[in-house]
């Protein structure tokens, strides 16, 4: 009986610590915070027509799972490029004829650039990687949708992830400041070993490709307001990366198309008959931690 009237408060302080652990691991500060709120407006619009109570334990696992992978996915990255650095010996180096496409290095991006423009640019593109994907999960999470949770992470980031290596082995192609032999605008400090390794892997653009699938999916959601709100937020990410002159406009495009096979990819699988079978049974797990109906119906959207 206890544990049934403890069910939601505790469902809720366990949502709130992963929240809050999510903000931790990049050090997010009261602007991600913001545009995250602005996000969430809205969001029962959105929202499937289940009480709290039936989607907490379901919801929940997979933010922590979602999360789990986000908090050791960094260091794995790192040593991807390590490896990288060590083994790999690419098939194509494309420096000299992406550098050779009247254009290509975005330079109409980069005609008017005031101190104030500059800043955001920097901000966007250092947290628009991580932060345009978590943005729309969470959202997806408020609005009690393990299928959409499961579409968002897929399209916008798992499925993005290991596909894309290919082309980042395959590829040489470094960002366009370091081509060009001008500084980098993001002030990175890099020594000139740092910086051959860490301006690479540019072929898709995966800033591009994260915040172009987070736009995509806003798009089929009722709220206008959140629309928006992702369409501006990621379009700043997009132009951001052109801006600074770290991805080349074919980058861009590409990483654009990269974005809609893997979310079209992601539509596969969550609309797959195993998928829905499991679904259903993942969202049942409240009918065995059920909390009373006066709870789940204070909850309810």
């Amino acid at each position: 009986m206890l544990l049934k009237r403890l069910y939601m408060p505790l469902m809720i302080l366990a949502t709130a610590i992963v929240i809050f652990g999510i903000f931790g691991v990049q050090n997010w500060g009261w602007q991600c915070l913001l545009v995250l709120v602005l996000a969430l407006i809205g969001s029962k619009v959105d929202a499937k027509n289940i009480t709290w109570g039936q989607f907490m334990p379901a919801g929940f696992l997979l933010l922590l799972f979602f999360f789990l992978i986000y908090k050791y996915a960094g260091p794995l990255w790192s040593s991807v490029v390590d490896w990288q650095f060590e083994n790999v010996h690419h098939a194509l180096n494309w420096n000299e004829w992406f550098n050779s496409i009247p254009g290509n290095d975005g330079f109409m991006f980069q005609l008017w650039q005031p101190d104030w423009l500059t800043s955001y640019m920097q901000w966007v593109y250092n947290n628009g990687f991580t932060l345009s994907y978590w943005i729309c999960v969470i959202r997806a999470f408020f609005t009690k949708d393990v299928r959409k949770l499961a579409l968002y992470s897929l399209g916008g980031y798992l499925l993005q992830t290991p596909l894309i290596l290919p082309f980042y082995n395959t590829i040489l192609l470094q960002e366009v400041w370091y081509v060009h032999g001008v500084p980098d605008m993001l002030g990175r400090n890099l020594s000139p070993e740092e910086a051959f390794t860490t301006a690479w892997n540019c072929f898709p653009s995966m800033h591009t490709s994260i915040a172009f699938a987070a736009i995509l999916l806003a798009m089929r959601e009722k709220s206008r307001w959140y629309k928006w709100v992702i369409g501006i937020y990621c379009s700043s990410i997009i132009i951001s990366t052109m801006y600074l002159q770290i991805h080349w406009v074919l980058d861009v495009i590409a990483g654009m198309l990269f974005a809609w096979g893997c979310v079209k990819l992601g539509d596969l699988i969550v609309n797959a008959k195993l998928f829905q079978r499991f679904a259903v049974r993942f969202e049942n797990i409240a009918n065995k931690f059920k909390a009373p109906a006066d709870v789940q119906q204070d909850f309810k959207a």
